[in-house]
């Protein structure tokens, strides 16, 4: 079966998750509304299959925000390939009003509640008699989606208040801002407890392995500029994990990665899992309102001939022909032209099922990524590119225009491409931008590298302002919490 896609509460898990998965920016009102919260706790935390019931519980804010308008669609309009209709396109000029802030104290609240049901979890989980393995995996589990939740809030807040215990009375709430680096190591330290605790296969498709701890712990270090950690970490992964390239001959073939009813693939590390059943909005956020590529578009995002990334990769390049498209087939299977307003429209996520709902995955981490990683890293580490590290660039380059990604081919940069560190690793970030297209990659790129101001200029000719690198901190939480207030907000909000 494909996914992850249903739990199974009962009315203890129910209660829990209502009174104690929230974060602070919640009313204080709502958590003192009476004494059932110790009753759910008391009776829920008793068997093995409650310890999953509560794991699983932990993805369920998750999965909501990567799947709807708020957190899966914020940094596609941002990109420097695309603009953003209706609710995006104040964003996409990098404005932030008031509709664009409620989205963001959205994502906010959501990793913030995934935040507390995995600290109920590694609360209440040790207590419960069963196997010791099992418990550290489930542990083990819960550490890796608290770090998930971190990486995000840190990318887009920087400094956040780092809980470690369960929202279980008013007292609880608070926490101060942590400096940025206080939040990467304690994203760290839960990264390696998972490396070590979760299996090397998943039980699921759509559950973390070992793999997947190790990759998000080279993706950490590189933000942080480890080179060395990072190479050494994604090595790991590249060289003991088994996953591989998905092979490509044709451009449809990207099908088996990204497809509507593709379950996993070789490449998949970890991604969240959605069905036709119990999907997600992604395609219809992608898809044009009378595409066959959905049942329902929205039409949010477009990209423009002049926007340099578009305007310079290669059309032979596989991942061109799939992911960017100027015509479709509409509901009546007639070929109609982009409209003149929106004329390159993006097509990795296609589900033409007409289904309730849309059974495209968002990719987390794929293989793609640990061999970018290091490739990255390793010339920086190195002071300019290696042979390892250009080889791992070409495996992306080869399997991009169909080759066999182990084998040399024709199309294969060489030392003379970019002999210098700054411009391998600019080329680095080049592919990254095309193998990781929609993947909410490109944006932490531009503001990691600090490229930013520059790509959108290229690109919109706006001068990107500094603030909007990062998000507001919700008025919420700064009411709430009495210790943040208006003086720990971020600049210009």
């Amino acid at each position: 079966m494909k996914k992850l896609t249903t739990n199974p509460f009962n009315r203890y898990t129910v209660l829990v998750l209502v009174l104690f998965s929230l974060s602070v920016s919640s009313c204080k009102k709502a958590l003192e509304e009476g004494p059932t919260d110790r009753l759910a706790t008391t009776n829920f935390y008793k068997t093995e299959s409650d310890a999953n019931v509560a794991i699983n519980a932990i993805y369920n804010p998750i999965r909501g925000q990567y799947g709807s308008t708020s957190w899966g669609g914020q940094f596609t309009p941002m990109e420097d390939y695309s603009y953003g209709t209706g609710i995006y396109a104040n964003i996409s000029l990098y404005g932030m009003n008031s509709s664009d802030i409620s989205r963001t104290d959205d994502s906010w609240r959501s990793f913030f509640r995934a935040i507390n049901s995995a600290n109920m979890a590694l609360k209440y989980i040790p207590q419960i008699s069963m196997a010791e393995t099992n418990k550290a995996a489930l542990l083990g589990e819960a550490r890796f989606l608290r770090a998930w939740c971190y990486r995000n809030l840190v990318w887009s807040w920087g400094g956040v208040p780092i809980r470690t215990e369960p929202t279980e009375s008013v007292s609880q709430v608070g926490g101060k801002r942590a400096a940025v680096a206080d939040v990467y190591n304690f994203i760290i330290e839960d990264l390696k407890y998972a490396e070590t605790n979760l299996p090397t296969k998943p039980a699921l498709a759509g559950k973390p392995t070992k793999w997947a701890a190790k990759t998000m712990l080279a993706d950490i270090y590189l933000f942080m500029e480890k080179w060395n950690e990072a190479k050494d970490k994604a090595d790991e992964v590249i060289t003991g994990s088994g996953y591989s390239l998905v092979p490509v001959k044709v451009a449809s073939d990207f099908d088996l990665l990204f497809g509507p009813t593709a379950i996993t693939s070789v490449e998949d590390i970890f991604s969240i899992k959605y069905s036709r059943t119990v999907g997600s909005e992604i395609a219809q956020q992608y898809a044009q309102p009378n595409s066959s590529y959905s049942s329902g578009g929205y039409g949010s995002f477009y990209g423009l001939p002049t926007f340099p990334l578009l305007r310079d990769w290669d059309k032979q390049d596989l991942r061109y022909q799939y992911d960017v498209y100027t015509s479709y087939p509409n509901r009546q299977g007639v070929i109609v032209q982009a409209p003149a307003s929106a004329p390159i429209l993006f097509g990795k996520f296609k589900d033409p099922g007409f289904a309730p709902s849309h059974g495209n995955d968002y990719p987390i981490y794929r293989f793609a990524d640990a061999l970018l990683i290091y490739a990255e890293a390793a010339s920086q580490a190195a002071g300019g590119p290696t042979a390892l590290a250009l080889e791992r660039l070409n495996m992306i380059r080869r399997r991009a225009y169909g080759q066999d990604p182990t084998k040399p081919s024709a199309v294969d940069y060489t030392m003379a491409t970019a002999p210098t560190q700054q411009a391998f690793r600019d080329l680095v970030i080049q592919e990254r931008a095309y193998e990781f297209l929609c993947e909410g990659k490109r944006w932490f790129d531009l503001i990691r590298t600090k490229t930013l101001k520059q790509a959108v200029k290229a690109a919109k000719g706006i001068d990107a302002p500094d603030f909007i690198t990062l998000f507001a901190i919700p008025k919420n939480e700064i009411d709430n919490n009495s210790e943040i207030s208006q003086k720990d907000q971020n600049p210009g909000y």
